[in-house]
């Protein structure tokens, strides 16, 4: 094995090696940055950076959006400057020196060009006008006094339940209607005539008398004095006393008329609001107690009375529009439909006896029982197999109970006059529902309608015939105290009861004096005087007696 010499010089990887960094001198503090290696920068010159496509149309979208606020601003600002200049030229001129002093803003703005705005100069506006100062009004107690004044305050339902009018102060004409009726302008120029289903008439007066005849001309010829009689002589004048004018009907706050929208009381401010609800209440009890499908030229001569009686009642005055016809006309499908659903429906099969269940035995049943009611409207009697008490069957009653007479707010306690005694219209309303629900059972099984008056106004028309010509005719009297014993019955404890007055003759004395009567002929010269001058002598000579 050779010898291996060694040799003192470096090896070779220790002559490949680098030397080593010089020392780093000593840092005088820790934030020394001296001694450190600076390197060369690597970012890229702005010169050389392109940008991307998406990049350059975002900038380009932030380049104009800046451009249109920059707009914008200038906009603004010339408003800006207008408006001061309408308020320099409204201000009192403090002197004409002063004026010459200053200088239009529009000749020394110089506009910057990054779009800020620097005012050089402030110019001075004048003298402002200052508002008077408000007055403070003393605080008020709400009572209900004064509450039912207000009409913001007022509730919906403050005129409802008043009492109805006297008799001679309704508004209740003759059922005909007007003929030539004259236009007048109404309130609203509405155009819910055609959504109404029903032509209104133009509102007017006649000039006919009540007899149908046109009044008599007037003969202008002179007369003599002799010719002249007591009859013919010119009434006394009359002092002409101006009636308020009707405040218009307005819209409650906020309200927004929307096409096509039913009419609603709630649409108006509150006191109109409560003048429609009477006026719709009065409305309601004419369909049960004078026609339960009235004409429609009857339909718009009833609205309008209901709201002039609610008027009244309130002492209001205010204009009914047509649109609140068409909402007061509207409660006649409302009230009837709640006679046959509210009232009559809820106990109608289990009075009648009418089974649900669908077997054919029941159906059957159901069949043999509608066809035994409606035979000769048997249904509204007390009892239907024997024809017994004609329009006394127990729902009947119960259903007023329920609708009409139910409490001191409802129509037979507010409006008893209508009601007084059972009116033969709200007798016919009631046998129509009857039967109307009767028929729903003639194939056994219940097959619920709606109630329209389409389908059951001439049943209605014959009922009511039925009742005036075939009932109330054969004895009047006794039938009137029949509908009587039934209101009273109805209305127990709702209406204050009829007190008898006391009377000094009995059944007795009015038969001897219908006898009396039955001998005397009335004229003093042709009857006896013989007996009256005997007490006259028998008078004096008592008088003579007494003077001895």
């Amino acid at each position: 094995m050779p010898r291996q010499v060694l040799s003192d010089s470096e090896s070779e990887d220790e002559r490949a090696a680098p030397a080593p960094p010089p020392a780093k001198p000593s840092r005088t503090s820790r934030d020394d940055l001296s001694g450190n290696m600076i390197l060369d920068t690597r970012t890229r010159a702005v010169s050389s950076r392109k940008p991307s496509q998406k990049q350059a149309a975002q900038e380009k979208e932030n380049d104009d959006t800046r451009a249109k606020k920059f707009e914008a601003m200038k906009k603004e600002l010339h408003r800006a400057r207008k408006k001061l200049a309408a308020v320099e030229n409204q201000a009192p001129a403090l002197s004409r020196n002063d004026d010459d002093d200053f200088e239009s803003e529009e000749e020394s703005f110089e506009e910057p060009q990054n779009g800020a705005f620097v005012s050089s100069s402030i110019t001075p506006l004048g003298r402002l006008p200052v508002p008077p100062p408000s007055q403070t009004l003393p605080l008020r107690k709400t009572t209900k006094s004064n509450a039912m004044k207000d009409p913001k305050r007022i509730s919906s339902t403050a005129f409802k339940n008043l009492p109805e009018l006297p008799a001679d102060q309704r508004s209740l004409n003759d059922i005909t209607p007007p003929s030539s009726p004259t236009r007048v302008d109404q309130p609203f120029a509405d155009n819910d005539d055609d959504e109404m289903g029903i032509d209104l008439p133009n509102r007017g007066t006649s000039t006919r008398t009540a007899s149908g005849a046109a009044p008599p001309a007037h003969d202008k010829r002179p007369r003599t004095v002799s010719q002249v009689s007591p009859d013919d002589a010119p009434p006394p004048k009359r002092t002409k006393s101006k009636a308020p004018k009707p405040k218009e009907a307005r819209f409650r706050e906020g309200f927004v008329q929307q096409p096509g929208a039913k009419p609603a009381a709630r649409d108006y401010e509150p006191i109109v609001e409560a003048l429609l609800l009477r006026a719709c209440s009065e409305y309601s009890v004419r369909i049960l107690g004078l026609d339960g499908f009235p004409a429609p030229t009857l339909q718009y001569q009833w609205a309008e009375e209901c709201f002039e009686n609610a008027c009244k009642t309130s002492k209001e005055h205010y204009q009914c529009s047509r649109r609140m016809i068409k909402l007061i006309t509207k409660r006649g499908s409302q009230v009837r439909g709640k006679v046959v659903d509210s009232t009559f429906r809820p106990t109608f099969a289990v009075r009648y006896g009418f089974d649900s269940r669908t077997s054919e035995k029941v159906i059957e049943a159901n069949k043999l029982n509608a066809k035994t009611l409606l035979t000769k409207a048997a249904f509204h009697y007390k009892d239907p197999v024997r024809r017994k008490g004609y329009g006394e069957n127990s729902i009947i009653a119960a259903a007023r109970k329920l609708h009409i007479f139910e409490d001191k707010t409802s129509y037979g306690a507010v409006f008893p006059s209508y009601l007084n005694p059972i009116p033969a219209p709200l007798m016919a309303l009631e046998f129509t529902a009857l039967e109307f629900l009767t028929k729903e059972w003639e194939t056994g099984v219940q097959v619920k309608a709606q109630f329209t008056e389409k389908n059951n106004a001439a049943t209605y028309q014959t009922h009511l015939q039925d009742i005036n010509e075939k009932w109330i005719n054969v004895n009047p009297a006794v039938t009137e105290k029949l509908r009587s014993k039934w209101y009273q019955r109805a209305a127990q404890g709702l209406v204050p009861a009829e007190t008898e007055r006391p009377t000094n003759i009995d059944e007795d004395d009015q038969e001897a004096l219908r006898a009396e009567l039955d001998g005397r002929t009335g004229d003093t010269d042709s009857e006896d005087e013989g007996d009256e001058d005997a007490v006259d002598r028998a008078g004096a000579a008592g008088d003579d007696a007494g003077g001895i």
